[in-house]
This record gives C-alpha cells, sequence and structure tokens, in this order.
C-alpha cells in the first residue's frame, strides 16, 4: 500500500495538523509617573495615554499607524481643545468638558488613580469630571492595546460614566461632534471616509447611523493611512451616528448623542466601549466588518 493510500484508508482521512496561529507581539509599556503611559509593539509605538493633572482631560496622542507613524496632532493652533483621541462633552449641566479657550463656564477630567499599576495588558483608571470644585461625573476607564492582525495597530477604549451627586445630562445638542474623537494630522485634510453602510460621501456619513466608520487620507509621504471607529454592539443605542468631516480639517468622532442627550443616574453607570484601529491603504469594507466581527464575538 502507498503512503497516499494509507492516508486514506482504515480511519478515513487524516488531515496535515493545523499550522500555528502567529504569536501576537509582544507589547512594552512605559510608564512616566504623573505624566503618561506608552505602549510598544516590538520598538513600534502604538499608542500614548495622557493622564497629567496639568491637561484639560485623559487623552491619547499620538495613536499610530501600524509601522509607528502618528496619525493625530495634540491642540492644534485652530482649535487647542483637539487633543489627539479624546472622550468629552461640551455641556455636561452647563459647564464645557469638550472646549477651553471658548467663552463659558468650563470643566476638567481630573485623572485620580489607577486600579492597577499600567501593564501590557493596558489600564485601568479613575476619573472625576470635575467643574468649580464639584464632582459631576465620576468615570471608570479602561484603554489596552489590541491585537486584531499584524496589518493593524488598535486599541479599544471603555468609559463607565456615573452620576457623582445628582443625575446629570451629557448634551451635544448644539455640539453634535461630541463623544469619542480623533483629530488627524493635517496631511489627512480632505480626506474619504467608509462606513458600514457602505456609505463614501462625508455629507452622508456625517451623522448616519453605523457599526463603524472609517476616515482615510495621505500621509506627507503619499501613503495613504485610515482609522476607523467601531462601536461595539451593547453600545446603547447602536448602530450609532459618528460625526466625521475633512474641510477644514479631517475629523472623526463616535457620537452617541449626535440626536438626543444621555442622562446619567445615579445608580446606574453608561457604559461605553469602542475600538480603535489603524491601517495603512485605502479601507475594504469586507477587512473592517472582519475586525469589528473578531472584536466584538462575545
Amino acid at each position: 500500500m502507498t503512503r497516499r493510500e494509507l492516508l486514506w484508508s482504515g480511519a478515513g482521512l487524516r488531515l496535515a495538523p493545523p499550522q500555528a496561529k502567529p504569536p501576537a507581539p509582544r507589547i512594552r509599556v512605559r510608564h512616566t509617573a504623573g505624566e503618561a503611559v506608552s505602549f510598544y509593539s516590538g520598538e513600534r509605538l502604538l499608542f500614548t495615554y495622557r493622564y497629567a493633572a496639568s491637561r484639560p482631560k485623559p487623552y491619547v496622542h499620538p495613536f499610530c499607524a501600524p509601522d509607528g507613524t502618528p496619525l493625530t496632532i495634540d491642540s492644534p493652533p485652530d482649535h487647542v481643545h483637539h487633543r489627539g483621541l479624546m472622550l468629552a462633552w461640551s455641556n455636561v449641566a452647563g459647564f464645557d468638558f469638550w472646549g477651553e479657550t471658548n467663552p463659558g463656564a468650563h470643566g476638567q477630567i481630573v485623572h485620580q488613580r489607577f486600579e492597577r499599576a499600567p501593564s501590557p495588558a493596558g489600564l485601568a483608571a479613575v476619573n472625576h469630571w470635575v467643574a468649580e470644585g464639584k464632582t459631576l461625573v465620576e468615570e471608570r476607564q479602561r484603554v489596552r492595546p489590541l491585537h486584531l492582525g499584524s496589518d493593524v495597530a488598535a486599541l479599544e477604549w471603555e468609559s463607565a460614566l456615573r452620576a457623582a451627586a445628582e443625575p446629570v445630562t451629557l448634551d451635544a445638542s448644539k455640539h453634535v461632534y461630541n463623544g469619542l474623537g480623533i483629530r488627524f494630522v493635517r496631511s489627512m485634510d480632505l480626506g474619504g471616509v467608509l462606513n458600514s453602510r457602505g456609505t463614501r460621501t462625508i455629507e452622508q456619513a456625517n451623522g448616519e447611523e453605523a457599526s463603524w466608520c472609517c476616515y482615510y487620507g495621505a500621509l506627507e509621504d503619499q501613503r495613504t493611512a485610515a482609522v476607523a471607529i467601531l462601536n461595539h454592539p451593547s453600545n446603547p443605542r447602536h448602530p450609532a451616528p459618528f460625526f466625521v468631516m475633512n474641510k477644514a480639517f479631517g475629523y472623526l468622532a463616535a457620537a452617541p448623542t449626535f440626536r438626543e442627550p444621555f442622562r446619567l443616574a445615579l445608580d446606574r453607570p453608561l457604559t461605553l466601549r469602542w475600538a480603535v484601529v489603524s491601517f495603512l491603504g485605502e479601507p475594504s469594507a469586507q477587512r473592517i466588518d472582519e475586525l469589528f466581527r473578531t472584536w466584538s464575538k462575545p
């Protein structure tokens, strides 16, 4: 009997063992106490989480492409309150936690502590949304690197928001872009869009409810970079609206209060969870759908 016949005899077909899944890259963490936590894949920077008390809010900058190229900017002259990748609202009980220098009463999102030391698995922080010396919102925030494939860089952002002393409202009626927003490097201005509904025009995608939305544009070396925000199915109002613009600059936000505010109760936190994914090249709906399924499956 030949080797080929042996493979098919008796016990039936013998399959070759499956190829082992490539190991996840080794994540390194660099923590500058009181300032920032940076996450690296090998030697490549993935993102830096900034939480210094002198800053108006904790945020991520830079958030990078898979090769370590920064894709965000921090406090540009045209909008000094644009802080890389950030979560904020412009009206929380009448206080603005989004803007910084515009007229009106402002609040600050103040880091209180890490629940455990930042590690390759991510970080867990407690933040207080404070205005005029009073804590309005208590936030438990988790940010962690994700391994979704060798061709992408990704993080997961989860915030559980609870009213601290009395119910409060997160209102974006005058600023529909509130939520989790990302300001892109200037070379990506005038970029394109693609969302889970197949929409490819800024005008239609802005405010459209989707499972994910992707913005893409040119880097200075003329390569194309793209960033998608994925909205977790457990989020309220899923699929939820996104805000997107490409003139006079590129900006993308998961904007769940685009049409209706959230009211925070004392006894029930509002939990919001997103993945933010970057890759090089023009976006493919099939590929981002695959990333969404991989990340969001139970």
